[in-house]
């Protein structure tokens, strides 16, 4: 019998399965110049792709890299827009050239989507101590587990309403008034919620993200208050990355590469290089599901800064690979205070925070 995703599938209500439209009227020409000028510098740097895994994803990348590289607004728009047509975000999104002919021709696929995302949502819900824990021990609790519901019962915990925006058609999720939740979304909260708790154990909650896939944690971050934000990533991703926050949060909310960074609440977009000639310093660090997939060595090189630059660092990773995260401070010859545990809303996934701030 195969192993489940899910935690609840056999006990959730019925999942309403929605996928988001596209949009008309987009007034992003700007945005699209400044990432394809921040694309032009940034993209030199990298010597490696990050990996073997991330060489592979990078070749999938061809046609857009070629595009960014000519300075073709008109067909980075298209790809940007319409990142279902290609694989913009083959690797941290499950929206892409591949998936959307697959979901398209066979409706079992967007269903799954959706039940992922609505047991992970209770398991947020819970985690947050928003409902009750489900006790499956004796089965006589209410189950309060309707995706309205929860994101009622999520922002009276938190204070704030939380949305959802929806900026990539083809997505598949569950509808809500919120907008249409897609299992990555969800997940990006609970990363959010746990920075914002960490940031009681910092003097600060100046935050640096390694690896941030489509940069939803940064959204929710801004949420809760975390208005101080570096994503570190490679310069394609660094591509998707802008052009959802500067949708989402707003063009003067991003600070691309090469670009002068302003006063008040941002988030910097930058490269590894970037990050390792740099001397800023951060309260909190984290890395959810891409470490273990770069390298060792990378990691090292990540962890040696981290560990003199930041005050916690939170990974959120998988052991399916030929490292763990657990196993760096050892090979480094580091004692650092850790708190490890089941990540709770992703099966086979680890939680571990460091506390650097204590070596």
């Amino acid at each position: 019998m195969k192993p489940s995703l899910f935690f609840y599938q056999d006990l959730l209500p019925h999942t309403s399965v929605q996928m988001v439209e596209e949009k008309n009227g987009i007034d992003d020409k700007n945005l699209v110049e400044r990432i394809i000028a921040a694309y032009c510098q940034s993209s030199p740097e990298i010597v490696d792709a990050g990996g073997p895994i991330w060489d592979q994803i990078a070749s999938k990348t061809q046609d857009l890299h070629d595009s960014l590289c000519s300075g073709d607004v008109p067909a980075v728009t298209e790809f940007l827009r319409f990142p279902h047509r290609s694989n913009l975000l083959y690797g941290f999104e499950m929206v892409f050239d591949e998936y959307s002919k697959a979901a398209a021709d066979n409706p079992g696929i967007p269903a799954l989507q959706a039940q992922w995302t609505h047991d992970n949502l209770v398991r947020l819900a819970e985690t947050m101590g928003a409902v009750p824990v489900y006790l499956p021990e004796v089965d006589f609790q209410e189950r309060m587990w309707e995706p309205e519901q929860l994101l009622s019962a999520i922002e009276q915990t938190v204070g704030f309403a939380v949305q959802f925006p929806n900026t990539i058609p083809n997505e598949h999720g569950i509808p809500t008034s919120r907008g249409v939740i897609s299992h990555r979304a969800v997940q990006a909260v609970y990363q959010a919620w746990r920075l914002s708790q960490l940031r009681a154990f910092t003097k600060g909650g100046k935050t640096v993200e390694i690896g941030a896939g489509l940069g939803r944690t940064a959204w929710f971050a801004s949420l809760f208050g975390l208005n101080d934000y570096t994503i570190v990533d490679l310069p394609m991703a660094n591509v998707a990355q802008a052009y959802f926050l500067g949708r989402v949060l707003g063009e003067d909310r991003v600070v691309l590469h090469g670009e002068s960074d302003g006063n008040g609440p941002r988030v910097r977009i930058e490269t590894p290089a970037w990050f390792h000639a740099s001397k800023d310093r951060y309260d909190i660090a984290i890395n959810n599901d891409s470490m273990v997939e770069i390298g060792v060595e990378a990691v090292e090189a990540y962890w040696q800064q981290l560990a003199i630059r930041s005050g916690v660092f939170v990974s959120m990773n998988h052991e399916a690979q030929s490292f763990r995260i657990a196993d760096i401070s050892n090979r480094l010859g580091q004692d650092v205070p850790t708190l490890r545990s089941l990540h709770p809303l992703r099966k086979g996934y680890v939680e571990e925070i460091f506390f650097f701030n204590k070596i």
